[in-house]
């Protein structure tokens, strides 16, 4: 599977053309876990990744050959909570936004006494493939 590139994968959802796969459980993950990886690093994952996320499991949904259920599995087997947020986690959440850029500004005493717990945004770590 890691022969396909990038150009390949996405000319094979427009295609609708399956992935030669062995005939096994185990080849089916890992091929798909190399098609989502190539195609959310060729995103904007980095600032949007449950947009990202939604994207691809609508590619993968339209081309037909995984379910809803493996495409599901694959993104929570690489889910990664942190509170390094995204710009669309900012976007949904405005107050958290005002914190951030309060404490990256001139006003530090401001935010000393909100050590509240914050909210932990939900980021995909997938392997890189050449």
């Amino acid at each position: 599977m890691s022969q396909y590139d990038l150009n390949e994968i996405i000319e094979k959802i427009k295609d609708k053309s399956p992935f030669e796969l062995k005939d096994n459980k185990r080849s089916r993950t890992w091929s798909l876990r190399v098609i989502i990886s190539k195609l959310y690093y060729s995103l904007d994952f980095e600032n949007e990744p449950q947009a990202t996320r939604q994207k691809i499991t609508q590619l993968l949904l339209h081309h037909g050959q995984f379910n809803r259920e493996e495409i599901d599995e694959m993104f929570q087997l690489s889910a990664k909570e942190t509170t390094e947020y995204s710009m669309e986690f900012l976007k949904q959440h405005p107050e958290i936004a005002q914190d951030e850029a309060l404490k990256s500004e001139e006003f530090p005493d401001e935010i000393k006494g909100k050590e509240e717990k914050k909210p932990k945004e939900i980021k995909y770590i997938f392997p890189h493939y050449c």
